[in-house]
């Protein structure tokens, strides 16, 4: 990983922009807090991406790099 760039966490809704959850810190272990319970927080949520961003994160409140990692969000 460049030392100038970090890794954002992102939910992608149905419908409207993506919502960033936060940087991934390097270690790899963060802990989210939600603004509501998760069968709530999550609703409408189909997936969520990773992008490489520089650090400190998207200066523009969505994604500027690219998006490395996306995955289908499963209710289990």
């Amino acid at each position: 990983m460049p030392s100038d760039r970090e890794l954002e966490l992102w939910m992608l809704p149905g419908q409207g922009p993506p919502r960033s959850l936060g940087v991934i810190p390097s270690d790899g272990v963060r802990k989210v807090g939600l603004s509501a319970a998760p069968d709530a927080a999550f609703r409408g949520i189909d997936a969520l991406a990773v992008s490489l961003e520089p650090r400190g994160g998207s200066p523009t409140g969505a994604p500027t790099g690219p998006v490395l990692y996306t995955g289908r969000l499963e209710r289990l």
